[in-house]
Order: structure tokens, then C-alpha cells, then sequence
């Protein structure tokens, strides 16, 4: 059993590398393509999904990373630490502070972009509504946005204050930092309250909102839909069939949220107690919740046209950069025979017209 539980954790490890490897690149390219290429990306749906792609590439550094070094880099070239520091967040109080505040911060960043995002899609499709022209402008979306990143920021700074302290080394302690303290994360009454407030952040709030707002979007989506079956003169714009794609995207991501990060905070809440193999679970659904922050890119190339398309061209892009650096450098490894063969032939034919 001991046996299987090394290779459970070693591949929960490894899977925290591909998670890594894929998300880094992937969040870093949909940044790219909703702030730079997407032809809507004045809307304010899209600039949401654009900032909600920089926090994403935070989240496997975080929440992942700790994973990695743990069960690959400390398990099989430094034996040493993987006895003392079971975590990376106990080499030192520093490190322990910045990876619990960022932890914390992208998450519900991330969550609380993504549900005002879907606030936005939902006031937008009701005309009535009288937030809607607010809403709709660009400029009030960044500042939403950046408001939300700040307001985030500051809340999370009791995290970085209170976190991590050094204990005095007991005799019966696995974990040595320097001979007579350990470091100790997440070991404060603080946390125990703390974690309610990060579920209510991260999980709750933003699931029932979200949950309301694509009940609604769904419903106007319908109606919209009837409308138009029953009408004569059925001819949808090139706006509203983007207007329609960009819905069914949100609604992609909204699900895939709720789905992958409600089995932690399920756990987190009727778990309290320790179990057997905890931090193998917490560990898996940790791996779990951060998998949506990965997958966005998948859900916006298979549900938007305008993302795909904009994909395509950048590897397009790419292959003719590359064809034409391959044409130049066979254009320069000429040989010198074939040059000075060509030139005095050419002086010959010139000296033949005279």
C-alpha cells in the first residue's frame, strides 16, 4: 500500500508539471489574443477575459509548483530535503509568506474576474437594463478590472503578515530548517477562519453569482433564439452570430469553473478531520481546481471562431517567418565554387556585346 501511495503522489507531481508546462504558454497566448488580435477586443467581456489570463499564469506557480519541487526535484536529487521539508513553503518564512499571498490572491482574482465577467454578459443582453451602457464601454471594464485586482491585493495582506513564524525544534519534529527552528505555514489560528473566508472568496460567492447570472443568460439566450426561429426575415449580422459565440464561451467557462474547483471546496467544508492519505487528496483536488485555470485555452478555441482564427494566423505567421529564414540561410551557404563560376561568365558575355 505504502508503494502505491509513492506513485500516487509521484504522478500527482507530475501532472502538476504538465499542468505548469501547458499553462504557462497557453494563458500567456490568450493574453495576446484578446488584448491584441480578437477584432471585439474592445468589448468588455473580452478585456476581462484578458486580465483573467495574466492571473492564470500565476496559479500553477503557486498552487502546482510546490507539488513539482516536492515530489520530483526533492524525491530523487535531494533526498536530504525531501526528508526535512516536507513542503516548500517551510525553507524559509519569506517563501512561505509569498507563495500563501499569491496562492490566495490568484485564485480569487481569477474567480471574481470571471464572475464579473458573466455580470457583464448578463446586463448586456438586457436592453432594458440600465447599467448596460456603463458596462459595455471599454474604459469602464479595465477599471473594473484593475479595481478588482487591488481590492483582491489589499484584502489578502493579513496573509502575508500573520503567515509563517519559526518554532522552536521539538524533539519529536520531522523538519529541521537550522538546527534549532522550523518554519511552520499555515499553523496559526488565523488560518482556521481564514479558510472559511477564502471559500466564501473563492468558491460560494462567485458560484452563486455566476450560477444566477448564466440561469439568466441562458433564458435570454432562448428567447433570443424563438424570436428569430418565428421571425420571416432570418438573417443574423456578423455581429450577433459573435455576440452568440462569445456567450456560449462564457458559458463553457463558467461551467467548467463550477464543476472542477466544487469537489475541494466540498472537501475543504465536511472534512474537517483528519483522514488517512489528507494530503494525497488535498493534493489531487488541489490539482483538480487548478486544472480549469488551464483548460480556458481548449474551451476558447473550440467555442470562439474569432479566437480560433487568430490562432491559426500566428502559426501561420510563424511557418512563413520560418520558411523564409530557411530560404535566406540557403541563399547565403552558396558555395564559392558556384559564385566564382557564375562571375566570369558573366564578364565574358559582357565582353562578347562589345
Amino acid at each position: 500500500m505504502a508503494q502505491l501511495v509513492d506513485i500516487l503522489y509521484l504522478l500527482s507531481g507530475i501532472y502538476s508539471l504538465i499542468l505548469i508546462i501547458i499553462g504557462t504558454p497557453a494563458n500567456l497566448l490568450c493574453f495576446y489574443i484578446f488584448s491584441r488580435l480578437m477584432p471585439n477586443r474592445d468589448n468588455s467581456t473580452i478585456i476581462m477575459f484578458s486580465y483573467m489570463s495574466i492571473i492564470e499564469v500565476i496559479i500553477p506557480f503557486t498552487w502546482n509548483m510546490n507539488y513539482v519541487i516536492r515530489e520530483i526535484l526533492w524525491r530523487f536529487l535531494s533526498p536530504e530535503s525531501f526528508r526535512n521539508h516536507r513542503n516548500l513553503e517551510q525553507t524559509s518564512i519569506i517563501v512561505c509568506k509569498t507563495i500563501s499571498y499569491f496562492a490566495y490572491f490568484s485564485l480569487q482574482c481569477a474567480a471574481w474576474l470571471r464572475t464579473v465577467a458573466t455580470f457583464t454578459r448578463c446586463v448586456s443582453l438586457h436592453h432594458q437594463c440600465k447599467l448596460r451602457g456603463k458596462l459595455n464601454r471599454a474604459e469602464t471594464a479595465k477599471r473594473l478590472s484593475l479595481t478588482i485586482i487591488i481590492f483582491i491585493l489589499f484584502i489578502n495582506i493579513p496573509v502575508f503578515v500573520i503567515n509563517g513564524k519559526r518554532y522552536p525544534l521539538n524533539n519529536n519534529s520531522s523538519t529541521n530548517t537550522n538546527g534549532t527552528s522550523e518554519v511552520k505555514c499555515y499553523s496559526s489560528k488565523f488560518f482556521s477562519i481564514y479558510e472559511i473566508v477564502h471559500l466564501m472568496l473563492y468558491n460560494f460567492l462567485p458560484f452563486m453569482i455566476m450560477i444566477i447570472c448564466n440561469i439568466f443568460i441562458i433564458r435570454k439566450v432562448r428567447e433570443s433564439n424563438n424570436r428569430l426561429s418565428f421571425s420571416k426575415r432570418r438573417r443574423a449580422s456578423k455581429r450577433s452570430s459573435n455576440q452568440e459565440r462569445l456567450t456560449k464561451t462564457l458559458i463553457f467557462v463558467t461551467i467548467l469553473f463550477i464543476l472542477f474547483t466544487t469537489p475541494s471546496a466540498l472537501f475543504y467544508i465536511l472534512v474537517r478531520h483528519k483522514i488517512n492519505y489528507r494530503n494525497l487528496v488535498t493534493m489531487s483536488l488541489s490539482n483538480l481546481a487548478t486544472t480549469t485555470h488551464v483548460l480556458s485555452f481548449l474551451i476558447y478555441s473550440v467555442t470562439s471562431t474569432d479566437f480560433r482564427e487568430a490562432l491559426v494566423g500566428i502559426i501561420q505567421r510563424k511557418n512563413s517567418v520560418i520558411r523564409l529564414s530557411s530560404e535566406r540561410r540557403s541563399m547565403i551557404d552558396v558555395p564559392e565554387s558556384d559564385i566564382k563560376q557564375r562571375t566570369p561568365s558573366k564578364s565574358l558575355k559582357k565582353t562578347e556585346e562589345l
